[in-house]
């Protein structure tokens, strides 16, 4: 494997508790977007979790050249820290917009290094490489992921500071690129996912965004989820309309017309947002849901629904 190449993420799937077993590590699960760091002849590349260059877009909080001998790549997450220390996402969509917000990378796996895949190895041996490789680099604001064997204490700790779960992840496993594996299981104290901004519906007074409509990908078609109004501030609502008009369906091309959905303005299914929310009702549609902020970094072919791991997933990993 060639460290020219961009190496597709391994993926978490969702977890209902904190998994029991002394193979199992914990972390903090940031709130910013998935990212990778390139290390290359001493210059820094940024990708997103799609392969995208964000370079030039993401690297402004780092130098271009680093001191390295050798060549690397690094896995973790883009965020902005709000005062108190901790990761907000609407922060971070504030801050790619004006360009002001300070960006830090929080690395929390190395997939190569000094021209050699690592993703054969543990996690636990990974990252102890990771953790010479980040005190090497020497680099503000890039960090490593301290992690725990203790996911209670953890999760308690988290939730107090209001931090958005736990990353729970067996230390004996491989990499698996591109893949959505369990051994990786993400843990949120709220109800949280991505989803697709289908349309939205306007102020009848005002002309301005009254809500958005949000839907999954399942099986090749687009299913409605139902909509979010709030979370949205004044001025993100005037913004709203003119970018929506940019993804207008042509007349004809959405959904057929229901009670449900009359009233909305249809978009190409692009746009992908993240959205908290109490529950899902029984026909399958958000309820108490709240707008946090634009996916950039995810693609919304990629955007089903996400349904959390069974009961088992406390299985034990003392074997």
């Amino acid at each position: 494997m060639s460290i020219s190449d961009f190496i597709p993420c391994q993926l978490a799937i969702a977890a209902k508790g904190i998994p029991a077993g002394i193979n199992w590590l914990f972390e903090p699960k940031y709130d910013g977007y998935r990212c990778q760091l390139v290390v290359r002849a001493g210059k820094i590349q940024l990708f997103t979790r799609n392969g995208l260059d964000w370079t030039k877009r993401l690297g402004r909080s780092l130098p271009t050249e680093v001191p390295l001998q050798h060549d690397c790549v690094l896995d973790g997450e883009i965020c902005v820290l709000d005062h108190s220390g901790r990761p907000d996402f609407g922060l971070l969509c504030k801050g790619l917009s004006d360009h002001r917000a300070q960006l830090c990378f929080f690395a929390f796996d190395l997939i190569a290094s000094s021209g050699k895949c690592l993703t054969a190895l543990p996690l636990l041996a990974r990252k102890q490489r990771l953790r010479d490789v980040v005190s090497a680099l020497d680099i503000d604001h890039v960090n490593f992921v301290e992690h725990t064997g203790d996911g209670l204490a953890l999760a308690e700790t988290l939730r107090k500071a209001r931090w958005e779960g736990v990353m729970a992840k067996d230390s004996r496993a491989p990499y698996q690129t591109g893949v959505r594996s369990s051994t990786w299981r993400k843990f949120k104290f709220t109800r949280r996912q991505e989803f697709i901004v289908a349309g939205w519906r306007p102020d009848q007074a005002t002309g301005d965004v009254k809500s958005i409509v949000l839907a999954t990908m399942d099986n090749g078609a687009l299913t409605l989820r139902g909509s979010v109004g709030s979370g949205f501030s004044t001025k993100q609502r005037e913004q709203l309309a003119a970018l929506f008009a940019q993804a207008a369906r042509p007349v004809g091309a959405a959904a057929s017309r229901t009670a449900q959905n009359d009233g909305v303005n249809f978009l190409r299914p692009e746009l992908v947002a993240e959205i908290e929310f109490l529950e899902f009702s029984s026909r399958g549609c958000v309820r108490g849901a709240s707008f946090i902020g634009f996916r950039e970094d995810k693609l919304a072919t990629g955007v089903g629904l996400e349904t959390l791991a069974a009961e088992n997933d406390r299985i034990s990993l003392d074997h």
